[in-house]
């Protein structure tokens, strides 16, 4: 059986197409960095508490985390590799491969744990497990 040119461009093409999703970097509208908190090396240990937190934009830390109901702001340490990028009129968090994890705006979870005491604490947030919640 003869397959035609035509037929085998179209095929290439779905099968890209159908696996150009999986590993995505962010779509942002600049390269615009954002200097953001983060482990100075990669972690080989994770606090198992669950951070949960807003995304917002912070003048000093790049980003924090917002506690919902209460707004106090948490400054968070993202994982070594980590990167904010500004993102149209948002700010994007990018994992160390340069993959979109959150914009500000989203509520996410991590595992983690609290540094800091009162006031503003430092919370580490841990690789591979910050995600958007879904609403």
């Amino acid at each position: 059986m003869r397959t035609s040119r035509a037929g085998a461009i179209a095929l290439v093409v779905l099968v890209f197409a159908g696996c150009s999703g999986a590993a995505t970097p962010a779509a942002t509208s600049s390269d615009e960095r954002i200097p953001i908190t983060v482990e100075s090396q990669p972690s080989m240990a994770c606090m198992q508490a669950l951070i949960t937190g807003i995304l917002v934009p912070h003048a000093e830390w790049g980003m924090a985390l917002q506690t919902p109901g209460t707004g106090e702001l948490m400054h968070p340490i993202f994982p070594f590799g980590y990167s904010a990028v500004r993102d149209g009129d948002r700010l994007a968090l990018l994992d160390a491969e340069g993959r979109l994890v959150a914009r500000t705006g989203q509520l996410v979870q991590s595992s983690g744990g609290s540094i800091g005491g009162e006031g503003n604490p430092l919370v580490a947030l841990c690789a591979g497990t910050i995600q958007v919640v879904p609403g």
